[in-house]
């Protein structure tokens, strides 16, 4: 899994690309501290690019929901695949999760 972020004055969006798996919780923790570490109200997760979650990813998508909670902060999960939202409503994370469905394509 690969992850640009764009800091705005109101926050930040990731937009992550690839398969985001259990080999990826290292790298995950970038993303954390930039939710962390960015002042403003949008912390958002732009999974329109993600192919593939595994279990280990969703539980890392949680950890990133409680953090972000924990600072008064609300975390969006903007536009996943098809099969993701499914996986979502599947192991009923869609009630867990804020998620935006937009026409914005992630860069």
């Amino acid at each position: 899994m690969d992850f640009t972020q764009d800091v705005t004055p109101d926050g930040i969006v990731i937009s992550m690309h690839g398969s985001f798996t259990f080999k990826d919780h290292y790298g995950f923790r970038a993303v954390l501290d930039a939710l962390a570490a960015t002042n403003g109200s949008r912390k958002m997760l732009d999974l329109s690019r993600v192919e593939f979650l595994d279990s280990a990813a969703l539980g890392m998508l949680m950890i990133a929901e409680e953090e972000t909670a924990e600072a008064n902060g609300v975390l969006t999960l903007r536009n996943p695949s098809a099969p993701i939202t499914r996986l979502f409503e599947l192991s009923a994370m869609d009630t867990l999760f804020k998620i935006e469905r937009t026409t914005e394509v992630s860069r």
